[in-house]
């Protein structure tokens, strides 16, 4: 008989997540654990007939921590600094970590604190402009220049900034405002899928109030718009240290909230500092994935 899982609905600064416990759902598909969890993704986070989330979070207890695996809404897996937190509120809300703990995430190991009943500490690694790293066609990094070109509405369009990566790839656009609806959107999704990039990119607008804060608008691949995006405000910050020379702690404001992103240098870690919250928990139904 099909099991009803688990599951918890969370979310840091309105990017919220389906979350769910590793054995919980993995054993219910143990010779196609990947497959089974990039459909959940894709029903789960459906907002018209699933639970409706930017993301699943599937989590598990270490013998350092937590381990952590995301999944985009279109089924592909991915890093992801809010979910970290996310994560990391679940693991302390079930007795298994305390303090200073790590979480191990697609591939990195990332050191995380519950500060209070809100806040969650993570410290993400140095930003990277390297175009391997990032990744990005060509032999050149994308620093302040000009990040990408295109045809928008039959003319031509180019835009200024960079493209580097915080544990997942950005393009970050420097703006004196930050785009109307149309225009977020039909240039977003083309950056975010221009050969360029060959594992896509997450596409973050910013725009400087003043200095040390920016304000951001999102769009993530694999996911599309969304109101907070974790290495995205990191990414925002160390673009923006390394263009002014600084070190310190940077406000980003997300449409969902505000991080503090603080580093001693553009290409030092950074940490990254924020709420996360459980909203509500429930089960899902597996009857339309075994």
């Amino acid at each position: 008989m099909p099991e009803n899982v688990p599951f918890w609905k969370v979310e840091s600064i309105g990017n919220d997540f389906v979350l769910v416990n590793a054995e919980d759902v993995t054993k219910l598909a143990p010779k196609n654990v990947d497959g089974f969890l990039a459909r959940l993704a894709n029903l789960a986070c459906e907002r018209r007939f699933g639970i409706g989330s930017d993301g699943l979070l599937v989590v598990s207890k270490t013998s350092s921590g937590l381990h952590l695996r995301m999944f985009n809404p279109d089924g592909t897996e991915d890093f992801c600094g809010n979910g970290l937190r996310c994560a990391a509120r679940h693991g302390f809300a079930q007795g298994w970590v305390s303090g200073q703990f790590s979480i191990d995430h697609l591939g990195q190991r990332v050191e995380a604190e519950v500060v209070d009943d809100v806040i969650v500490r993570t410290v993400l690694g140095a930003a990277q402009y390297s175009p391997e790293k990032v990744p990005v066609k060509g032999n050149a990094e994308l620093f302040n220049t000009t990040v990408w070109s295109g045809m928008v509405d039959g003319q031509p369009l180019s835009l200024f900034g960079s493209a580097l990566t915080t544990g997942s790839t950005h393009v970050i656009i420097k703006t004196a405002t930050l785009p109307d609806d149309d225009s977020f959107r039909s240039i977003s999704a083309a950056i975010e899928n221009d050969p360029m990039f060959p594992e896509r990119t997450s596409v973050i607008w910013v725009k400087m109030e003043r200095p040390m804060v920016l304000a951001v608008r999102i769009w993530e691949r694999g996911a599309g718009e969304t109101f907070g995006c974790g290495t995205g405000s990191a990414a925002a910050a160390a673009d923006y240290l390394r263009r002014t020379g600084q070190g310190g702690s940077v406000t980003v404001i997300n449409p969902g909230g505000d991080l503090s992103i603080s580093a001693k240098a553009w290409n030092e870690p950074l940490t990254v500092q924020g709420s996360a919250t459980t909203i509500y928990q429930g089960f899902y139904p597996t009857r339309d994935l075994l």
